[in-house]
């Protein structure tokens, strides 16, 4: 009890001082020293000694602070304006470092203008690049001898594929010419010829494009007429026409004004551009008979055009055949030179000035003057 009854009254006392400060402040200067009032207890001499110092740290770190923000906007405006400051200080300036010049250079920069510049550069070209050449010269490049080296693969495969384009050329004409000698034989519609037709057996297969089920007889006749209606959706162009010299019928090449570019299909099964003729009544099929697969036998097929179901589309699958692959040996024969050029401009750039005054192979041993690296026999 006794103990509760000094708290309250402590209270009570803090109170009383707090109110009376609140409205004399002038009496807060003097009550803080706990000296002129020895009625107070310890625990209000230690808080009145804590606030004290607490005041004191904070005026101290707003000091400093302050002192901090001056120093950088000093350093600020210094860097904003360095001409002032080289104007203030003319002793700070350097001269410059062209060759002969006794002007003091630009604020910024090593030369009192560009020219200086230039000539430092040129009498640094002089100096060090004959040296260089001459290093170069006498100790041969390993990469450039590799490089020498595919080029010569590269033009190797040049040729292999420029003697390849010709025999497709040629192959591309003698199709024409057996294409045109089936169209001269005779139409043959005797019952030898229509009997395989009477004695085949009714089989169905599934379509590859819509899978519908299909007699064996019109297969290729509903798969071929299945694939262009498929085909003709989608769309494949470029921005320009195709140009190859020597080159006939390759791609289809169609201006589309809706899309804006031409049709790069091959124009032998360009659906969307090119349609099938209608096969008259007394046109032969004429595709050339074959034995074992492979062999030809050089007979020709006589069936009417109409009724013969195992040689639907004949010429234009022969002429695609052909057309796509006369395209990939023009595509390698482009990327053959694409790699050409990389190689050349590669062993331009070794040889240049910037490589030259750049690098320095360092030749240790005057008197070796092969420096590859061979294996420890």
């Amino acid at each position: 009890m006794k103990r509760e009854e000094a708290r309250s009254v402590q209270r009570s006392f803090k109170k009383q001082t707090g109110e009376s400060c609140q409205h004399f402040p002038s009496l807060q200067p003097w009550m803080n020293d706990t000296e002129d009032f020895p009625f107070l207890g310890s625990a209000l001499k230690k808080q009145a000694m804590d606030t004290k110092k607490k005041k004191s740290l904070k005026k101290k770190v707003e000091r400093k602070v302050t002192e901090m923000k001056e120093k950088q906007q000093e350093l600020m405006e210094k860097s904003e304006d360095p001409e002032q400051s080289d104007a203030e200080h003319p002793a700070s300036l350097r001269q410059c470092l062209g060759p002969g010049c006794v002007h003091p250079s630009r604020p910024g920069s090593k030369y009192c203008s560009d020219d200086c510049g230039m000539k430092l550069a040129a009498d640094r070209i002089h100096a060090i690049l004959p040296q260089r050449i001459q290093e170069w010269q006498q100790s041969p490049c390993i990469a450039a001898e590799h490089d020498k080296k595919m080029l010569e693969c590269i033009h190797r495969e040049q040729q292999d594929t420029l003697t390849r384009l010709k025999e497709l050329e040629c192959h591309f004409l003698e199709l024409e010419a057996i294409i045109q000698r089936g169209k001269q034989q005779a139409v043959c519609e005797d019952e030898e010829s229509n009997k395989h037709e009477r004695n085949s057996v009714n089989l169905q297969v599934f379509c590859v494009s819509c899978g519908k089920s299909i007699n064996t007889q019109v297969a290729l006749r509903h798969m071929e007429h299945c694939f262009t209606k498929y085909e003709r959706k989608s769309s494949f162009g470029a921005l320009h026409p195709t140009c190859v010299e020597g080159a006939t019928r390759l791609f289809c090449d169609v201006y589309d004004p809706q899309s804006k570019s031409y049709c790069k299909r091959l124009q032998v099964l360009c659906p969307e551009h090119s349609k099938d003729l209608k096969v008259p009544d007394g046109e032969v099929c004429g595709c050339p008979l074959v034995k074992n697969v492979f062999e030809p036998t050089g007979n020709f097929c006589c069936l009417p055009k109409r009724l013969c179901n195992s040689h639907y589309c004949w010429e234009k699958l022969r002429r695609a055949e052909v057309d796509l692959e006369r395209v990939r040996m023009l595509f390698k024969l482009e990327d053959l030179v694409e790699q050409e050029h990389k190689v050349h401009t590669a062993m331009k750039n070794r040889s240049g000035l910037l490589a030259l005054m750049l690098h320095q192979t360092i030749q240790h041993d005057p008197l070796t003057m092969d420096l590859h690296s061979r294996a420890d026999s």
